[in-house]
């Protein structure tokens, strides 16, 4: 029976899961399809440096290996819009495609260590920027997106690790085991890789929102001006039942930087906007929940929601009890005691 290497039957997941997103062509789907194809020509890389064991072939995997963590970088973080950082990045692989021109530093192991260095730098740099709110991701949406963003930079530092049982095995067994260790492990890291990309980008706005350059209110602003007026605009306008409102949104409402609205909300209230805004909700929600016989599902569609699951958390979190229960519970003490 013919036997189809891993690196093959993942290039082949990863090219239909790329026709599946071109042909849906949902919200933000460049990066993904962008970042799927990369991950396809890689496996496909691994998959012929094995097969045929060419120099070329060895060259362009470990410039692509090097790309790697570049790629998920832009691909969960940032957009290349200013060239001086995108420089910076192109920094680690060019220092890779210098030592792969030396068979010196090959012999070494220097590539092998930088390789294994540029994965686990971006992957901890992954794990301390998902620590940040996202400005562009609704606050319904924060905690999917950030969860995808750590599994990211988990996944990077897995593939450090794999370089160095690379390294390893090189030095202690000529590579005898190299080629299962590097089939097995991209058949986990880069499905892994491009499934935590596509969630990421479903949880992106349809439309990229920019930081307004005008701003009512400087960096250097007061604090406490900044919250209030956060409140004010809160009980006049009720955003928090904007089902998409997110940190840019909100700070372009209120004309301020979204830095500094972050910043004054986290030192006002002591915990993140995210936990301020579902919080809103929440006791709009106990108001419906008391003066009206709507379903608990209108009631939190209406108060800003996505999922009853989102909703029957952050109430327990915040009431104690769930949503049905707080109802039952007042409907009973409004019911009168009747004596013999």
């Amino acid at each position: 029976m013919l036997a189809v290497p891993l690196p093959y039957i993942a290039t082949l997941i990863l090219v239909m899961t790329a026709i599946v997103i071109i042909l849906r062509r949902d919200q933000n789907w460049h990066k993904p399809f962008t970042f799927t194809v990369f991950c396809a020509v890689m496996t496909c890389i691994v998959g012929l440096r094995w097969t045929f064991d060419v120099a070329a072939l060895r060259f362009i995997q470990t410039i692509l290996a090097a790309c790697l963590p570049v790629a998920a970088w832009y691909g969960f973080v940032e957009q290349p819009s200013r060239r001086g950082r995108l420089i910076w990045h192109l920094c680690g692989p060019a220092m890779v495609i210098a030592c792969a021109f030396s068979p010196y530093l090959i012999s070494f192991g220097v590539l092998d260590v930088l390789l294994a260095t540029l994965s686990a730098g971006y992957g901890v740099c992954l794990l301390i920027h998902s620590l940040r709110l996202p400005q562009a991701v609704s606050f319904n949406r924060v905690s999917l997106f950030l969860l995808s963003e750590r599994t990211a930079g988990s996944l990077l530092l897995y593939s450090a690790l794999i370089d160095v049982l690379i390294a390893w095995d090189f030095s202690l067994a000529s590579g005898e085991h190299a080629r299962t260790i590097i089939s097995a492990s991209y058949l986990l890291l880069i499905p892994a890789l491009v499934t935590t990309m596509i969630i990421a980008s479903y949880q992106l706005p349809a439309s990229k929102e920019q930081v307004s350059k005008k701003t009512k209110v400087t960096e250097n602003g007061a604090e406490s001006d900044v919250v209030e007026s956060f409140k004010a605009l809160m009980d006049a306008e009720a955003l928090f039942t904007d089902p998409d409102l997110s940190l840019i949104r909100l700070a372009r409402k209120l004309g301020v930087p979204s830095r500094s609205l972050s910043s004054a909300i986290n030192a006002h209230y002591g915990q993140n906007i995210s936990r301020v805004i579902n919080e809103y909700r929440i006791e709009y929600a106990k108001k419906r929940l008391l003066s009206s016989d709507d379903t608990i599902m209108d009631i939190l569609l209406s108060a800003g929601f996505y999922t009853k699951s989102n909703f029957n958390r952050e109430f327990s979190r915040v009431v104690g009890q769930t949503p049905s229960a707080y109802r039952k519970g007042a409907v009973n003490e409004k019911q009168p005691i009747i004596t013999g």
